[in-house]
């Protein structure tokens, strides 16, 4: 049984696309193995629970991506993994520098990666804009592809908005013309299935943070490794190429997470889905008037996540306002985005949402250990609070 943690604070959290809370199960795994310290490496007898561990790890969540447990190669998270997906694929083209295709709505650890080659070695670089739901056009990506295209790198769902990416349709151009394909499925894996070995990608990031694990550990899939270039050289861990003694303690939390996540999922998408149809339920019935940035078509997007303004309004000041007389926590934008100083999504930026719109923007997700009434609580507060801010504005709220 997926069992929440302890206490109110997750009632009134909406932001599990940033981070997610461990299940007390997780939080008890971990507790379990703190006191065990023997080196997966090493050939004693006491090792043999630290080996247990690493390949229970590695099973679980191959299980998680229907892969092979040969294909999962542990990393800090997702960050890692998209780095080392990209510079592994562009490094040996250094001297000869060719094209890469991206999208305009990647993480930052996914353009950031890609801006240094184009940067630092002259890769040139498409990135595709959106559509206004969000969604990258298969032919508009085919239509980009040069005689030199020597990677495709495309999220499977957005972090800001949830959109889902046309990943299929995109794997099948791919393949068809012999070019590397990396997925960021960081923001999918754990809230809708993801099926890496029938899609044919080539590699996909994951962080487990995202569904229910710790921070601190991630993975990279890698359908072919013996073609792969080492990350970290050293004493030959992860099949020689990420050299390091494991981090037992996170890998046994993600075991676990990814376990649960195995067996509960179905459960979870829809769970979301009717949490998700009851708050567009709830904000159209409201007087508030809310605009939504992307698709909200479970279809098309992820089932537990909303971007939504409200015109008029400031959306920092009302998400301090959620938090601060509700203790209800909604994002402006992600959380990575938000260690940055430019504030202004750079994801409803490429949809051609206008500023003022995202100045008014909140991201609103929630998860496993959101209830109905939870829902209820926040379409409340978000009128009360808007109500405030309006009155506060010397505007009309509600007419």
């Amino acid at each position: 049984m997926f069992q929440q943690p302890s206490g109110q604070l997750y009632r009134k959290y909406f932001d599990y696309n940033a981070t997610t809370p461990m299940s007390e199960e997780t939080v008890s795994v971990i507790q379990s193995i703190l006191p065990l310290f023997a080196n997966p490496s090493s050939n004693t007898l006491l090792a043999k629970k630290s080996k247990h561990i690493l390949a229970t790890a590695r099973q679980n969540m191959a299980d998680l991506l229907s892969v092979q447990p040969e294909q999962i190669f542990f990393t800090s998270g997702g960050s890692e993994s998209n780095n080392w997906a990209i510079k592994s694929i562009l490094l040996p083209h250094i001297k000869q520098p060719g094209h890469v295709i991206t999208t305009a709505i990647e993480h930052p650890s996914v353009l950031a990666t890609i801006g240094y080659f184009q940067k630092q070695y002259g890769f040139s670089v498409t990135y595709l804009a959106p559509d206004h739901t969000g969604s990258i056009c298969p032919k508009q990506l085919e239509a980009a592809i040069c005689p030199d295209t020597q990677l495709i790198s495309i999220m499977s769902a957005n972090n800001e908005t949830g959109r889902l990416q046309p990943i299929e349709s995109i794997a099948h151009i791919a393949r068809k013309r012999n070019i590397p394909f990396h997925v960021d499925a960081v923001q999918q894996v754990g809230k809708k299935p993801i099926n890496c070995h029938l899609i044919d990608m080539d590699f996909a990031s994951v962080s487990a943070h995202k569904f229910y694990g710790p921070k601190g550990i991630g993975c990279l899939y890698i359908k072919e490794p013996k073609h792969f270039s080492p990350l970290i050289h050293g004493g030959g861990q992860e099949q020689g190429l990420r050299s390091g003694t494991e981090n037992l303690i996170a890998l046994s939390g993600l075991a676990a997470a990814a376990k649960q996540a195995c067996v509960h999922l179905t459960d979870w998408h829809e769970q979301a889905l009717q949490h998700k149809t009851l708050l567009l339920d709830l904000l159209e019935q409201s007087w508030l008037p809310v605009t939504f940035n992307g698709a909200t078509d479970p279809q098309l997007a992820l089932t537990n996540c909303i971007n939504l303004a409200i015109e008029g309004l400031r959306g920092e000041a009302l998400a301090l306002r959620l938090e601060l007389n509700h203790g209800i926590q909604v994002s402006i934008g992600s959380a990575c985005s938000n260690n940055k100083q430019k504030q202004l999504s750079h994801v409803l930026s490429a949809m051609q949402v206008p500023e003022h719109i995202i100045q008014s923007a909140i991201r609103i997700s929630f998860g496993q250990f959101t209830q109905e009434e939870d829902i209820r609580a926040l379409v409340s507060a978000l009128e009360i609070e808007a109500d405030a801010l309006f009155n506060i504005g010397g505007q009309v709220a509600n007419g």
